[in-house]
């Protein structure tokens, strides 16, 4: 049975996602130097680890033995491994502000691919998705950026992030959070492992080097991250979720002057502060006490299992 949350609760649990999705950011960093251009083997690490961190919360439920729970976390986990090995794959050669600022975009991604299957979008959720996207852009953008092959992964790891939230959204409204969540973390690092070990140099040593990013990305980006936005979900809709979860950018650029000493400026500030207007106008806007109308879902296969 899925889960409802009140507004404040579903909205403070995308918060957490963006911040552990942002400070996620410096992991994969790390990890891309460390182990080198294997995001398949990175990627199967750190969600079959945190697959196995959440397994003792969820075996024992009873949405485990439904098949509308395998197919809906397997249909999440297709969108994820792409999603997240088109962004592993550019963390080598993209610069970081290019990347978040290009990967955030699934904030106006996502409503309009909503669109393509009927869903009504409120003018304020696209008004703090715009106002987002412009956060973003001041925030990472220096003059114009050259479209190279690691924007154009990115921009297809945007697009599958927004295919990933309406699944999820569709998922969780009608099924078990957790089981939804345990399903798609195990089915997405079986299908990396299978993909790394046919096309990676996977090797123990590999694994050692980059065993922190590995740990720190599978506690808190993936157990954590991704059980939190498919709860948070139960009760919010996929673009209301996508402003939210756009602050990831904000975090990432804060987590990288934090520890990698990276710049973070008067300009930045500027954009973080129009992202978070954008969150604001799109979420405390709704009528206080109530959670977010759901929108209309896109067209499912029949119910079964």
């Amino acid at each position: 049975m899925a889960m409802k949350l009140p507004v404040w609760t579903a909205n403070g649990a995308l918060l957490l996602c963006a911040v552990f999705w942002g400070t996620g950011f410096v992991a994969q960093r790390l990890a891309a130097q460390q182990m080198g251009d294997t995001p398949f083997t990175f990627n199967a690490a750190r969600f079959l680890i945190g697959a196995l961190l959440l397994l003792p919360f969820v075996i024992m439920r009873p949405s485990l033995r439904r098949w509308s729970t395998w197919r809906g976390g397997s249909i999440a986990a297709v969108a994820m491994v792409i999603a997240a090995s088109l962004q592993q794959k550019a963390m080598a050669t993209v610069a970081p502000g290019t990347a978040g600022f290009i990967t955030g975009t699934y904030v106006v991604w996502t409503p309009l691919l909503g669109l393509l299957w009927g869903m009504r979008v409120s003018k304020r959720i696209v008004l703090g998705a715009l106002l987002c996207l412009g956060g973003l852009w001041v925030m990472s953008i220096h003059g114009q950026p050259d479209i190279a092959t690691g924007d154009l992964y990115l921009i297809g790891c945007a697009i599958m992030w927004a295919v990933h939230v309406h699944v999820i959204g569709w998922c969780a409204s009608r099924d078990d959070a957790l089981g939804i969540s345990l399903v798609q973390l195990l089915v997405t690092g079986a299908l990396s492992a299978t993909i790394a070990l046919a096309s990676e140099p996977v090797s123990g040593e590999m694994l050692r080097g980059g065993a922190g990013p590995i740990l720190f990305s599978a506690v808190f980006s993936i157990a954590l991250a991704f059980t939190l936005q498919v709860i948070a979900q139960s009760s919010a809709s996929p673009s209301h979720a996508a402003v939210l979860l756009s602050l990831e950018s904000v975090f990432a650029e804060i987590s990288g002057a934090l520890w990698l000493h990276e710049s973070f400026d008067g300009r930045k500030w500027i954009g973080a502060a129009l992202m978070l207007v954008g969150a604001l106008v799109a979420t405390v806007t709704a009528p206080r006490g109530t959670v977010p109308p759901r929108q209309s879902s896109p067209p499912s296969p029949r119910e079964s299992g």
